[in-house]
């Protein structure tokens, strides 16, 4: 079983979602349509032209000498979010990590350093001697074209999102990557067979340990662990005479997956060993972990297709780690300045959702206090009936009944 390693969970959004892609969520025709029109009757008021203007223009952040401002961070948010509530839904803003972490604000994060990453790096290219041809100039204008047809015009007009914009954003993430490609080229391609080598095992488990009442995995007792090595130790034997140990292992394993391709550092070191010292066709005997009771068969002590995408794997975080080194030292050039204020006043949350959030809040605070001063008052009745009954801890039959007198008192 594979071995259990604390990532962030973040659903899974940064590894499957390009933060900047062609297409964003786009109103019907007839919203669009009926968004002009309105602007159309209210006409153009000059001031508030002017206004906008220059929050569109107001800085985000600065990198060195280049900008983001309001209207292209908005164009990076916008862009995000829809690819994000298309997948997830609107709610997944608020999802807590724990400690007030939120997803919003873990992707509020992500989408800044992406800015800040494509400024400094862009600002690589001459160095790396790369720039942008006419067959990528046009795929660019391609991509704007369709970016713009997927925001709705009035979200268009309320954030300042323009073409130009749009196009040097998408010009911004192309000289990131042949950046990355340049610097990375004398980065070392070759990895052994040895290095990168994965098998494929199936396998049946029989665990000794459950869950109990409060969630948490618990060890078996040791007449539970004993009748499940018993029961290991007869399917062992129907292991080792069966010409189907896939059936066999899916009839009675209790782990969810029967069968793993994986290479060494991945599986928990038990199993590792056994696995890595079969040859396809022969059955471990039984294997003991943490988990439980696994019986083996090896499928492949070499799978080829897989140990040729692991090296290619391996390659890419070679070029990674290799690129990464250089992107710290280029950091270190340049001064990074956040306008705070502007952009803790983006937000993925509709204003709608903030007020049923905050009321659900107000709610459960509401809940918590009436349920705390319902303790009090119950602990204070019991209290008051001690006294009366005489029922205190400490007290003896003849305490209790004992008249008190003046001198008592004294």
């Amino acid at each position: 079983m594979k071995k259990i390693t604390k990532k962030l969970v973040y659903l899974g959004l940064l590894s499957s979602i390009m933060v900047f892609a062609v297409g964003c969520s786009k109103s019907d025709d007839k919203k669009n349509n009926e968004t002009s029109t309105k602007q159309e009757e209210k006409g153009t008021d000059e001031k508030g032209t002017e206004a906008d203007n220059k929050l569109f223009e107001k800085e985000v952040v600065s990198v060195g000498d280049k900008k983001v401002s309001y209207s292209e961070a908005m164009a990076y948010f916008k862009s995000f979010q829809a690819q994000v509530e298309k997948q997830y839904g609107p709610d997944v803003w608020g999802y807590d990590f724990g400690g007030g972490q939120t997803f919003e604000a873990l992707a509020k994060q992500d989408i800044m350093n992406m800015m800040v990453q494509n400024k400094i790096i862009g600002q690589k290219a001459d160095k790396y001697n790369v720039s942008i041809s006419e067959d990528e100039e046009a795929q660019i204008k391609e991509n704007t074209t369709k970016f713009l047809a997927g925001i709705t015009d009035e979200d268009k007009a309320k954030y300042g999102i323009t073409e130009e914009i749009v196009t040097n954003i998408f010009r911004d993430d192309l000289l990131k990557q042949k950046v990355y490609e340049a610097a990375t080229l004398d980065v070392n391609t070759e990895v052994s067979d040895e290095e990168a080598k994965q098998i494929t095992i199936q396998h049946l488990l029989i665990k000794t340990q459950k869950t109990d009442k409060d969630g948490k995995t618990v060890e078996f007792s040791p007449e539970e662990k004993a009748a499940a090595r018993e029961k290991a130790e007869k399917l062992l034997k129907e292991a080792k005479k069966t010409k189907d140990f896939k059936k066999l292992a899916e009839d009675n394993t209790e782990d969810s997956n029967v069968e793993y391709t994986f290479g060494k550092g991945q599986m928990v070191k038990p199993f590792e060993e056994a696995a890595f010292a079969m040859k396809p066709g022969e059955v471990s005997d039984i294997v003991e972990t943490d988990y439980g009771y696994h019986i083996l068969y090896c499928v492949s002590d070499f799978n080829e297709d897989a140990t040729q995408a692991k090296k290619e794997d391996i390659i890419k975080q070679r070029q990674s780690d290799a690129f990464q080194k250089l992107y710290t030292e280029w950091q270190k050039e340049v001064k990074v300045k956040v306008n705070d204020e502007l952009w803790d006043s983006f937000t993925f949350v509709s204003e709608e959702a903030k007020a049923k959030a905050e009321e659900k809040a107000a709610e459960e605070k509401n809940a918590a206090s009436k349920e705390k001063e319902a303790a009090s008052q119950k602990k204070e009745a019991g209290k008051t009936a001690g006294e009366t009954t005489g029922d205190t801890k400490g007290d003896t039959p003849a305490d209790t009944t004992k008249e008190k007198t003046p001198d008592s008192n004294k």
